[in-house]
């Protein structure tokens, strides 16, 4: 990962999850500091963040953040659980045993990151990549990481109760695969997303949405 990208990877994710609020300013100086880098992948990191709409860049006013509202956070949930839910059903019909061997080992590695303490953030995005993989297709793995990008990646930092939760739903989704049950597979993986988002949603704080189920 270039000085660039890890620089974007943060600040896109203080912004989604709201560390960084509209209207706040961005210090180039301040941020390559922080980051011990000089002020090109900064002043780079935040054209890629305006490409998202998340932040403007004007002449004389600096860097503003623009941020994202909790509902758009929200409805991205919504989008990555049809994708997501899609890419598991294939995954069943289609996984290769070495997919499956991939998939088993993957979800272990989330359990393990969790007893352990070590960086289950990545241990869970190793895992959904696995499944996306075990689809098999090339269109809707676009689709994924083209949503992903507005995606909170480290949602378990600020959420802690999602681990557990994702824990039982993630084995619950391996026998699914393993059982080549497409349907329910493609059902884990949707309330997956779901669950998640009626978590966030409580820890955002905003009032009900009619079209997230809530617990």
């Amino acid at each position: 990962m270039t000085a660039r990208d890890r620089v974007a990877r943060e600040l896109r994710h203080r912004v989604l999850l709201g560390s960084l609020k509209a209207g706040d300013r961005l210090d180039l100086d301040a941020l390559a500091e922080e980051f011990g880098t000089s002020r090109t992948p900064i002043r780079e990191a935040t054209l890629e963040l305006a490409n998202d709409n998340l932040v403007k860049l004007a002449p004389r006013s600096g860097i503003t953040v623009l941020g994202i509202t909790a509902s758009d956070l929200l409805d991205n949930f919504e989008i990555m659980a049809d994708l997501a839910g899609m890419a598991a059903g294939w995954a069943a019909i289609r996984a290769t045993a070495e997919d499956v061997d991939r998939i088993r080992t993957r979800c272990d590695a989330v359990v393990s990151a969790s007893e352990t303490g070590s960086d289950v953030a990545l241990a869970n995005f190793e895992f959904h990549r696995s499944v996306n993989q075990a689809s098999h297709s090339s269109r809707v793995m676009a689709l994924i990481a083209q949503t992903a990008r507005l995606f909170p990646e480290r949602f378990s930092d600020v959420v802690p109760d999602q681990v557990p939760c994702s824990l039982r739903e993630h084995a619950e989704l391996v026998d699914a695969i393993i059982d080549r049950d497409r349907a329910r597979a493609q059902h884990l993986m949707v309330n997956h997303f779901q669950d998640a988002a009626v978590r966030l949603r409580g820890h955002l704080h905003v009032e009900d949405d009619p079209l997230i189920p809530a617990q």
